[in-house]
């Protein structure tokens, strides 16, 4: 794999990583980083998801569900579902951390 391609494997299991984390954590990770809303979350995971389609191996029907998920949860009518508050509540967020944990699990390792 070039080096371009693992910096881009490194920081999507980066992003996949803090989908995996407690509410608690993300919620800290968006303060420190000046983030208002829990979508840079998922924004993270989607600048690398298409990029990286080749590259997702086992984890590739875990990941398209994640990524359905998040699709879904998008929109004007489910923007409460990207307040901080919303990382703890919704149940939503809760099967996010339970695909990105799956997937991460199963995604390929940075030098195949």
């Amino acid at each position: 794999m070039e080096d371009y391609q693992r910096r881009k494997l490194e920081y999507f299991r980066e992003a996949l990583t803090r989908l995996t984390r407690p509410a608690e954590e993300q919620r800290a990770w968006l303060r420190e980083n000046g983030l208002g809303l829990a979508d840079e979350l998922a924004t993270e995971f989607d600048d690398f998801y298409e990029d990286l389609a080749s590259w997702h191996g086992d984890a590739a029907p875990v990941l398209a569900e994640l990524d359905r998920l998040l699709a879904r949860m998008s929109g004007e009518a489910n923007a409460h579902l990207w307040e901080v508050e919303a990382l703890v509540a919704e149940p939503d967020w809760q099967r996010v951390r339970e695909l990105a944990t799956a997937a991460l699990a199963v995604l390929p390792d940075h030098d195949r």
